[in-house]
């Protein structure tokens, strides 16, 4: 029960707890007592009213208070969570941040050692090319060795391949005569118009003999000398053609120059010495 209420209750029940009221209030006359105490009363109970209203109004504000403190809570609840994600995602960068550097401290180290294999290689490269420099150099002096070499084997194989051919051409006449019954007394070098030279040629009655002279014979040198006779044999229509091949030493394809005269009807001889030739077709 309210104050009010109580209040009420004990005016309306209680005439001692009425008198003294009245009595309180200086309320001589009965009437003007009660107008009085009526006043009194509504002016009571507006004040308890106020009261009751101003005591709502703060029991508001305290739930508001009260709920305003209770957000205030949950923001500091929620801020605290954040800050607790927030130092866990410091804790995780700095741990990523430590394994990166980790990273870069071995990519470094790493770097320093190829720098270090590079630097190897480029002095042991270094030595190479002085090395590769050295065999060009005693490479080129070799070379210069080898083409005086040349020079000079070429200049005795040419020698050679003179002696060689005139060594033929003195002894080769006889056993063309021997062979062929063609009276040859001597094989002259000749030049024919239209068909090339020749290292011994001759004219007898109706038969042309045509010589190559090789000091060593290759297959290049047949097919060379099947060539001129085949245009010398289409020049002399109507005289016969004795074509020889004479050489004296061999070489790997030898054997196929011997081959190809054959079918093209060339005889070859191989020359020992002086008069003594061997005849191979």
């Amino acid at each position: 029960m309210s104050f009010r209420d109580e209040f009420l209750r004990l005016l309306r029940e209680d005439e001692e707890f009425r008198l003294a009221v009245m009595g309180l209030l200086g309320i001589v006359d009965i009437q003007s007592s009660l107008r009085q105490l009526v006043s009194a009363v509504n002016d009571l109970i507006r004040t308890v009213q106020r009261l009751v209203e101003g005591q709502e109004r703060l029991w508001d504000g305290q739930n508001k208070l009260w709920e305003e403190n209770r957000k205030m809570w949950e923001a500091i609840k929620a801020l605290q969570e954040g800050q607790n994600a927030l130092r866990t995602d410091v804790n995780r960068l700095w741990e990523n941040q430590n394994k990166l550097w980790e990273t870069v401290k071995a990519l470094q180290e790493g770097q320093n050692a190829l720098r270090a294999d590079v630097n190897k290689l480029w002095e042991e490269n270094k030595k190479i090319n002085e090395n590769i420099e050295k065999l060009w150099q005693e490479n080129n002096k070799m070379w210069k060795e080898i083409r005086s070499i040349r020079i000079e084997l070429s200049g005795v194989s040419r020698t050679v391949g003179a002696l060689v051919e005139r060594d033929v051409r003195h002894y080769l006449p006889s056993w063309v005569r021997e062979r062929f019954g063609v009276n040859v007394d001597r094989l002259r070098r000749a030049r024919i118009e239209g068909i090339g030279e020749f290292d011994g040629y001759a004219e007898v009655d109706n038969k042309v003999v045509a010589v190559e002279i090789k000091a060593t014979l290759r297959l290049r040198d047949v097919e060379d000398f099947v060539d001129k006779v085949s245009r010398l044999r289409s020049a002399k229509v109507g005289r016969e053609v004795i074509a020889v091949v004479a050489y004296a030493n061999e070489t790997r394809d030898t054997g196929k120059a011997v081959e190809l005269a054959r079918t093209n009807g060339i005889k070859v001889v191989k020359h020992h010495g002086e008069d003594d030739f061997e005849e191979l077709t």
